[in-house]
């Protein structure tokens, strides 16, 4: 982050840079490491880079900052956001593994005792679950029909990841509004 900031590039370019360049190299040590969300959502809070770069005041509250449902959109993504998707994907991937003795280990991702990534699963995949015995609801003007969603069931292990780590996403940003 000190890099970026001495560098020469406009602001936009340098929150970009951080997008981009500094948010995969932070999220892969915090995936192999137990480390505790507490500590993450500190590093979250010392990111005054970011406000700066984008002329951001101090008031604005990180909600918003990091917001994808509202109406101003910022290309910019939450290191805590991306933490629980991507521990909520490792704890998938113990558990689904192919390698019949991974699963019989019964690891658990460590996480600190704010938030489980094992519990955060379970909930996206019964979340899922429900939305497959709902149905595709159709919104608006559109007709039956009209709107299709792939099922849990049928998806393979790569889309069901997906599925489910946008589920994460979607929880920890309805979590926002309410907080909000």
């Amino acid at each position: 982050m000190t890099s970026l900031e001495k560098s020469s590039l406009p602001s936009k370019y340098k929150a970009l840079g951080y997008q981009h360049g500094v948010l995969p190299r932070l999220l892969w040590p915090l995936l192999v490491y137990e480390v505790p969300i507490s500590t993450v959502e500190r590093l979250e809070r010392k990111m005054t880079y970011l406000r700066r770069w984008l002329g951001i005041p101090r008031s604005f509250c990180s909600i918003g900052l990091y917001s994808t449902g509202s109406k101003l959109q910022l290309p910019v993504a939450s290191v805590v956001e991306e933490y629980k998707a991507t521990k909520t994907h490792k704890a998938m991937m113990l558990r689904d593994s192919q390698d019949a003795r991974v699963p019989q280990a019964d690891i658990e991702v460590g996480t600190g005792r704010k938030w489980s990534a094992s519990r955060a699963l379970r909930e996206a995949e019964d979340h899922l679950q429900h939305a497959d015995i709902v149905g595709s609801v159709a919104k608006g003007r559109l007709g039956l029909g009209c709107s299709t969603r792939v099922s849990l069931v049928k998806a393979n292990p790569k889309e069901r990841c997906g599925m489910v780590q946008r589920e994460v996403r979607k929880a920890e940003e309805e979590g926002d509004v309410s907080r909000l």
